[in-house]
C-alpha cells in the first residue's frame, strides 16, 4: 500500500481530521516528506489542512465518498442515454464479489455528470471521455479506469427549418462530432452558428420549433428527431477520431486499492455483456426510465471495448488538440 492510500486510509477513520504530526508518526516518513504529499493532496482536492495553534490539522475533503472503502456504496452517475447497457453486470459483481452497493444517479448531459464527479457528489462517473479529460484538467483529483462504448452518436437536418444553425450538447461526444462535421465540411454550417442544449428535452423542443438545421444527438433522443422528419446526415462513428463515447473515470479519493479493484470489474462487466446483452436491460430500463423495447434497438448501435489503452487515449488527445495545458498532463488522467 502507498503512502497515498494510507493517508487516505488513516483519515477515513477520523471524521473531525487528524494532527499532522501524528501522521508522520504513524506513518514513519519525514515531516518535510510528508508535507510535500499533502500538498500535492490539497491540490488535487483529496485533503484539506486547518491550522490550529502551532500544527496543522487534516481532514478528507467529503467524508461521505469514503462509503466505498468501507465496503458500502459506489456512487455512480451517468447520463441519461441508452449506452450503458452492461451497467447490471457491473452492480451484481460489485455486489457478490466486493459486498459494494452500486447506486446510479442519472444527469441530463455530460457536463453536470461530470461536475458531480468534481464536486464529490459521486465517487465515479460514465461520461464521454472528452468531457473527462476537461474536468481532469479543472481537479486532477480522478482516474480514467477503462474503456466502453462507441456509436450511438448522428447528425439530423431538420425540416423547414429557417437557420443555419447548428446544435449540440456542450463539452461532449456530440459537441466533439459536431467540431469535427464542421472542419472536415460535412454539414453546411460554421463554428458562429454553432448553439447548445442541456437535455435531450430542450433538443426535441428547439427541433420542433425549427430554431436549428441541424442537431447532434444520441440514442434515444434521435428517434423523436426522426419522428419529427429529421433526416440522418451520417453517424457519428463514422468519423474515425471518434472511437469513444463514454469512459469510466473514479475518484482517486476512495482509495488506489478501491479504483483498481472497480476498473477490473467494470471491464468484467463489458466482456460478460458481450457474451449475452439481453441478461440486465430490465434493470438498466428501470435505472434510466427509457423502455425495454427502445434499448433493445440501441443493442444494435454500440460497440463495447473494455479497455482504453494508453496508445487510444494519446492519440485521442492528438486529434483534441489542446496546447494548454501540455498533453504530459493530461496523459496522467489514465493512470491509477
Amino acid at each position: 500500500m502507498n503512502i497515498v492510500t494510507k493517508i487516505l486510509e488513516i483519515l477515513s477513520g477520523f471524521p473531525e481530521g487528524v494532527p499532522q504530526p501524528y501522521l508522520a508518526k504513524a506513518l514513519g516518513v519525514s515531516k518535510s516528506y510528508l508535507s510535500l504529499v499533502l500538498r500535492d493532496l490539497e491540490k488535487r482536492g483529496l485533503i484539506y489542512r486547518v491550522k490550529i495553534g502551532n500544527t496543522y490539522i487534516v481532514r478528507l475533503t467529503r467524508m461521505e465518498s469514503r462509503s466505498v472503502a468501507r465496503g458500502k456504496v459506489l456512487r455512480l452517475g451517468i447520463v441519461w442515454s441508452s449506452e450503458y447497457l452492461f451497467l447490471g453486470y457491473f452492480a451484481k459483481i460489485l455486489r457478490d464479489r466486493e459486498d459494494i452497493e452500486l447506486k446510479v444517479y442519472v444527469y441530463p448531459n455530460a457536463l453536470q455528470t461530470v461536475l458531480a464527479l468534481l464536486r464529490g457528489d459521486v465517487d465515479a462517473v460514465l461520461s464521454p471521455l472528452v468531457t473527462q479529460v476537461y474536468g481532469y484538467i479543472l481537479s486532477r483529483n480522478f482516474s480514467i479506469v477503462g474503456g466502453g462504448a462507441s456509436g450511438g452518436g448522428y447528425i439530423y437536418e431538420i425540416p423547414n427549418s429557417g437557420s443555419n444553425i447548428i446544435a449540440s450538447s456542450g463539452v461532449s461526444t456530440m459537441d466533439f462530432c459536431r467540431a469535427l462535421a464542421l472542419k472536415k465540411g460535412y454539414v453546411e454550417a460554421s463554428v458562429e452558428d454553432t448553439m447548445y442544449f442541456e437535455s435531450a428535452q430542450e433538443a426535441l423542443s428547439i427541433a420542433k420549433r425549427g430554431l436549428v438545421r441541424y442537431l447532434v444527438v444520441w440514442h434515444p433522443i434521435n428517434i423523436d428527431i426522426e419522428g419529427i422528419g429529421g433526416r440522418k446526415i451520417f453517424e457519428c462513428s463514422e468519423i474515425e477520431e471518434l472511437s469513444y463515447c463514454c469512459t469510466l473515470a473514479v475518484s482517486r479519493s476512495i482509495g488506489f486499492e478501491i479504483v483498481e479493484k472497480v476498473a477490473d470489474i467494470y471491464r468484467e462487466s463489458i466482456d460478460l455483456f458481450n457474451r449475452d446483452k439481453e441478461r440486465f436491460l430490465e434493470w438498466y430500463s428501470n435505472v434510466v426510465g427509457i423502455d425495454i423495447a427502445v434499448l433493445r434497438r440501441a443493442l444494435k448501435e454500440y460497440v463495447y471495448k473494455p479497455e482504453l489503452t494508453f496508445k487510444q487515449f494519446t492519440k485521442f488527445i492528438d486529434v483534441l488538440d489542446l496546447e494548454v495545458p501540455t498533453k504530459n498532463y493530461i496523459y496522467n488522467a489514465i493512470k491509477i
